[in-house]
């Protein structure tokens, strides 16, 4: 979702951090097969419309206009909320609701299919004190694949990625920054711009820097397979 909320959605943060080259380094990359990495909020499950839900039901008014949460919350009053009221109602939605959130439509019979050709990563930027919420919360929608909880930009991941594997790589993220930071430290893997929610899908901006623009699921999976198999 938002890039502006809190820092793990922050700018490139320089080399891979210890711990997450130590869960890359788990996932086990198999050499010579292809790689699918693919994003969780808003292209595996959803995160502003359950967000949405989240907040009014604690009274808030809620109405997205731009690709970020800081103009999107008005209290009971209709007063615009301050980033210092957004950010408890954040973190409040991630620790108690990250185990539940609802499965973008398609995503789970795509990751199995691609599952049986491809080496699947789910490549995540929510905070890692929820890594267990968030995979059983995939596990839940039938999505059983290695978890990177990662922070900042996903370029050099992606990199790191491509080079253990010596053969094509796919990158699913809604968020064009994402996007643009593998096309610097990736600019090899072919950049699938995907917006699963249909309430985000009018305000993403389209991103200059990706290779493919599917409109769901169905058409993701299937230029994915066209580009790498």
């Amino acid at each position: 979702m938002s890039d502006k909320a809190p820092a793990w959605h922050s700018e490139d943060l320089g080399e891979i951090a210890p711990r997450i080259l130590g869960e890359l380094q788990e996932v086990k990359i198999i050499r010579g097969r292809p790689v699918v990495a693919v994003d969780a909020d808003e292209v595996l499950v959803h995160f502003a419309s359950h967000f949405a839900e989240y907040c009014e039901d604690r009274g808030n008014q809620f109405s997205l206009t731009e690709y970020s949460l800081d103009s999107a919350l008005r209290g009971p009053d209709g007063e615009a909320l301050t980033r210092e009221q957004i950010l408890p109602l954040i973190w409040g939605f991630i620790d108690e609701q990250t185990r539940w959130q609802r499965a973008i439509q398609g995503a789970a019979s795509a990751m199995a299919s691609l599952g049986k050709d491809a080496q699947v990563v789910v490549l995540t930027n929510a905070p890692f004190k929820v890594r267990d919420q968030r995979i059983a919360n995939l596990a839940d929608h039938g999505i059983s694949f290695p978890v990177v909880m990662n922070e900042g930009g996903k370029g050099r991941a992606l990199h790191w990625l491509q080079d253990q594997a010596d053969a094509p790589v796919a990158f699913v993220d809604d968020s064009p920054k994402q996007i643009a930071s593998a096309a610097k430290h990736a600019p090899d893997v072919a950049r699938f711009h995907l917006v699963g929610c249909e309430m985000l899908k009018p305000i993403v901006a389209k991103s200059d820097d990706a290779t493919h623009h599917p409109h769901d699921w169905a058409e993701a999976e299937a230029e994915i397979r066209d580009h790498l198999l």
